[in-house]
């Protein structure tokens, strides 16, 4: 081994991100890559087995109305292409004021690159695509990413592994979030800003560029999980320069191109969705939930599986920043015993800053908050950034920790390997090696309920009728899609948004312009409201009928929908019934048309 790859070996900080590392093949081969991706791909699978339970597109995933929103949102972007119109704004939902796209979880790209699914198979095949497709990227993405630091391919493995499927993604996951579960851009963005701070190798206005399209893609996928990328960025550029500032100083020109260079592209790019997002029609102000304290972690949430505070599994379905007492402790025992690699201390370091922002502003023990203000207080009431969830931050902490444990396996393995004993018995090494990395990640089973539930989508004959109705037909349907499901917008995706909703799910401005998910009270809004209570009369009263009959299609509605089963359904057809006479079809609910209405 030549001095070069010696003092590579030793400290491996100055390992470059591109090439091979002098004495040591760890090129990547397509068979091993291959095997790897093959394996994700398969958990992928098994982890929504029950998806598959009635055919291809037959099932969602139950507990949260976020999965009937996230088909509609992939169902939107062929619709608005193929209509040729404004794909940031839309009236098909919460009609006619309409819906700001970019101020909600829309993910247009994941739409954009599923399109021709959604075309060919429809848009509940292609979530079906999509929530198989989430984990196993983001874990491949990652192993590869880590190989470039940790060449042992089992380690990077490992690591790849506890960051597609581990705590963070397999919870939030559980409710289909695909807005901050497609994870698959931070750990290339770690690779662009090593190279551009640290590294400096090439040319800085390519690694600009390349910097620039990835925060453009990220936006159009989550500007959450973008804003949390350039919080833990800016930390980790501040704890590379405090940790050699005289040659972080001798690269800033270097630096500073690059980051002109992404600046410029992100501006060209971006200008026009920022504006709309924050100043177009239909923008709110203020945080989405008024007061995020609860959706912040406690300090016991990383070590106890159910650790969460209430607002965090009301939001995630379970425990994110969960990482369990034996990560932990590998983590901490690897930083000493090899302290010497910067990349690994880096690693650990950035976790530990990932998981005091996912605290929020004031630290919790167990349920209660202490008063005790965190770091993150000044970030999390800046405009923009006040909308974010802090516990989300364990996205983050599942990246470093995942590298740094990548690196620890590594760093084990070829320390063992070299060992006289070791090699006579060539299989010791990589055994013990797994046995610790066993270990780390069998904890990360207990936050998430694999297999995942899901549940077989209903197919009432009533809604097939919406179908055959003219284009831009606008209806008010009952149960509204803010009650106890997003049925109403799966049905209206299937349909290719054919017809239009009078109500949706999604985040538009309240009466005082602050952000708000439940409809106004509009025509038959507190018909509807009662009649999802239980509290409807069974005999309502002559004027309850006068007025549901003068209401029924006002505000431009042209159909009354009533789809059973559901909560109070059949008093509210027998209403209607009353009030506008007999429905124009009936069969798993019931449909009324405005006069003069075409069918």
């Amino acid at each position: 081994m030549t001095a070069t790859a010696t003092a590579v070996a030793r400290d491996p900080a100055r390992r470059p991100l591109h090439g091979s590392i002098p004495g040591h093949d760890h090129g990547r081969p397509l068979v091993v890559d291959g095997v790897v991706g093959a394996v994700f791909l398969a958990l992928g699978v098994l982890v929504w087995w029950h998806l598959w339970s009635d055919g291809f597109g037959g099932a969602l995933p139950t507990g949260s109305l976020d999965v009937g929103a996230g088909v509609w949102w992939l169902a939107w972007v062929p619709h608005v292409l193929a209509q040729g119109g404004n794909p940031f704004f839309t009236r098909a939902m919460d009609f006619p004021a309409g819906v700001n796209v970019l101020a909600n979880t829309s993910y247009l790209l994941v739409g954009l690159v599923l399109s021709p699914i959604t075309v060919t198979a429809g848009p509940v095949a292609a979530y079906t695509v999509a929530l198989v497709l989430a984990p196993a990227l983001d874990a491949f993405v990652a192993y590869r990413v880590f190989r470039r630091y940790a060449p042992w391919a089992p380690g990077a493995f490992v690591g790849g592994l506890f960051y597609g499927f581990g705590p963070f993604v397999s919870t939030d996951l559980r409710f289909g979030h695909l807005n901050v579960t497609t994870l698959v851009l931070p750990p290339l963005a770690l690779v662009v800003v090593d190279r551009l701070v640290r590294l400096r190798t090439g040319s800085p206005w390519r690694a600009g560029l390349w910097l620039g399209l990835l925060v453009v893609a990220q936006f159009f996928v989550s500007a959450e999980v973008l804003a949390m990328g350039v919080a833990v960025g800016a930390c980790g550029v501040v704890i590379v320069a405090l940790s050699g500032w005289r040659r972080f100083r001798e690269g800033v020109p270097y630096t500073s191109r690059a980051l002109g260079t992404a600046l410029a592209l992100v501006a060209v790019v971006l200008a026009f969705p920022l504006w709309w997002y924050v100043a177009g029609p239909r923008h709110f102000t203020g945080a989405v939930w008024a007061d995020m304290t609860g959706l912040s972690a406690s300090l016991q949430a990383f070590v106890v599986p159910h650790g969460a505070l209430a607002g965090v599994v009301f939001l995630s379905g379970g425990n994110g920043d969960y990482l369990g007492i034996p990560v932990v402790v590998v983590l901490l025992a690897g930083v000493l015993r090899w302290r010497q690699d910067r990349t690994l201390c880096f690693a650990v370091g950035m976790a530990a800053v990932s998981a005091v922002l996912a605290m929020g502003t004031t630290l919790h023990v167990g349920r209660a908050a202490t008063g005790v203000p965190l770091p993150a207080w000044p970030l999390l009431h800046l405009p923009l950034l006040s909308s974010i969830a802090a516990s989300r931050f364990a996205a983050f902490v599942d990246l470093f920790a995942g590298f740094a444990l990548a690196l620890v396996l590594d760093h084990a393995w070829r320390s063992l390997s070299a060992r006289r004993r070791a090699r006579q018995r060539w299989w010791l090494a990589p055994s013990v090696v797994l046995v610790v990395a066993c270990a780390c990640l069998a904890p990360a089973a207990l936050v998430a309920p694999w297999v995942y539930p899901a549940q077989r989508l209903p197919r009432p004959s009533v809604v097939s009728a919406l179908r055959r109705l003219p284009a831009g037909t606008v209806v008010r349907e009952y149960p509204v899609s803010t009650g106890t499901d997003g049925d109403a917008l799966v049905w209206q995706a299937r349909s290719g948004l054919s017809y239009r909703l009078t109500t949706g799910y999604a985040i538009v401005p309240g009466p005082d312009g602050r952000a708000a998910t439940a409809p106004t009270n509009g025509p038959l809004g507190l018909v509807f409201a009662a009649a999802a209570l239980g509290t409807l009369p069974a005999r309502p009263a002559t004027s309850l009928v006068d007025s549901v009959r003068a209401q029924a299609f006002a505000g431009g509605a042209q159909a009354v929908v009533v789809v059973t089963p559901s909560p109070g359904g059949t008093r509210l057809i027998a209403l209607l019934t009353r009030a506008l006479g007999e429905p124009a079809v009936s069969g798993g609910g019931a449909l009324w048309l405005a006069p003069g209405a075409r069918r």
